[in-house]
C-alpha cells in the first residue's frame, strides 16, 4: 500500500472554491483509507484544507514547516508530527524522505520548486518517487505545453515522461495510485 502521500499546494486563500473542494475531496480519502498526509504544514489554502478532511476521518498528518513560516503565525495546529527545518531546501527534502508518492494540486511558485525537485531528483536516480499532476480546469496546461517543448527540442529525454502522470482531477489522481497500488 502506497501509505504517505506527499502533497504539493497552494498557501493561498483567495483562489477559486473549486480548488478548495479537490483538497477536502483527497484529504477525505487520505483519511479515510488510513493513510498519512505529508505537506508544508502550514494553515492556509489547501494545505490546510486538506489537512482538515484528512483529520476529520481520523487520518494521520505529518507537517513539515520552516521556522521563517511558524514566525509569521502560520503553522498548522492539526499535525500528528511536526517537523520544523530551517529553509525551503531542507524542507523539500525531508518531504522527499517521508512520502510513497507526490500529488501536485494547484499551486504557485512554492509547488512548482517542490514538484520539479522531485521530478529531477528522479532523473537523477536519487529515488524512484512519482508526481501525479491534478490539472484541475487545466491549471496546468500551459506548464504541461511547455515540458513538452523539453521533449520536442530535445532539452530532457522522454525517459523521464515516467517520473510523474497528468490526471484531470482529484478523483483521476486517486484511480492512479489505486491502480499503481494494484499492480505492487
Amino acid at each position: 500500500m502506497i501509505k504517505n502521500i506527499g502533497v504539493f499546494c497552494a498557501s493561498g486563500n483567495q483562489i477559486n472554491h473549486q480548488y478548495f473542494d479537490e483538497a477536502a475531496i483527497l484529504g477525505d480519502w487520505i483519511g479515510k483509507t488510513g493513510r498519512t498526509l505529508v505537506y508544508g504544514g502550514a494553515n492556509v489554502g489547501l494545505m490546510e484544507k486538506t489537512a482538515q478532511h484528512v483529520k476529520k476521518h481520523e487520518g494521520k498528518i505529518i507537517g513539515i514547516i520552516t521556522y521563517k513560516i511558524c514566525t509569521l503565525g502560520k503553522k498548522s495546529s492539526l499535525p500528528d508530527q511536526q517537523i520544523v527545518v530551517n529553509d525551503l531546501s531542507e524542507r523539500k527534502q525531508k518531504m522527499i524522505d517521508l512520502a510513497d508518492i507526490f500529488i501536485a494540486l494547484p499551486g504557485g511558485f512554492g509547488t512548482l520548486d517542490e514538484i520539479f525537485t522531485v521530478i529531477a531528483s528522479a532523473q537523477l536516480e536519487y529515488h524512484q518517487k512519482h508526481v501525479i499532476f491534478c490539472n484541475t480546469n487545466g491549471f496546468y496546461n500551459n506548464l504541461l505545453n511547455q515540458i513538452e517543448i523539453f521533449y520536442k527540442q530535445r532539452f530532457a529525454s522522454e525517459k523521464y515522461l515516467n517520473n510523474y502522470t497528468v490526471a484531470k482531477n482529484i478523483s483521476e489522481c486517486i484511480t492512479i495510485i489505486e491502480n499503481i497500488e494494484s499492480k505492487q
